[in-house]
């Protein structure tokens, strides 16, 4: 099993093979190979440790560059640590990828309903979703391909 250190890595390594996929894939399309590139590279960060409940090493180079974001990013995915056994479903190709965006969404939703009720500003998430969903897959594969290669690490 790689260390968090070796994940990073890993994911660092794998982001421009992952544009030049999508470079290839897209023909030359430069905003999907951006697009695909950032959801891979995000990997370091939405990682699938997330699911532990003692800090990652992406968790302490947050809080190491700022204090704040680290302990929000911290305190927000505390209950995903909670409701996930580490190396389970979360570190499962596709279906763990798909439980931490849908995790993030309603993070959303609730910030979404947060602002409608006690500042009257109404929201659209799933407005913002449906017109959204290419964006979010291309993003969404990017994140997976890092996925993969987190559980290729655990795995080989």
């Amino acid at each position: 099993m790689a260390s968090g250190k070796e994940h990073t890595l890993g994911t660092i390594l794998l982001t421009p093979l992952t544009g030049l996929f999508a470079w290839h894939l897209s023909q030359g399309d430069q905003a999907i190979t951006i697009l695909a590139s950032t959801g891979c590279l995000s990997g370091i960060f939405i990682s699938p440790d997330l699911d532990m409940q003692t800090r990652t090493v992406s968790e302490t180079t947050l809080v190491r560059w700022s204090w704040t974001i680290g302990y929000i990013w911290i305190f927000l995915w505390y209950p995903y640590a909670l409701f996930f056994k580490h190396r389970g479903i979360s570190h499962c190709p596709l279906v763990g990828t798909c439980t931490r965006l849908l995790y993030m969404v309603g993070y959303a939703f609730l910030l979404q309903e947060i602002l409608r009720h006690t500042m009257d500003i109404e929201g659209h998430l799933m407005y913002w979703l449906k017109n959204h969903a290419i964006t979010l897959s291309i993003f969404s594969a990017g994140l997976a391909i890092s996925d993969i290669g987190h559980w290729f690490m655990d795995n080989f």
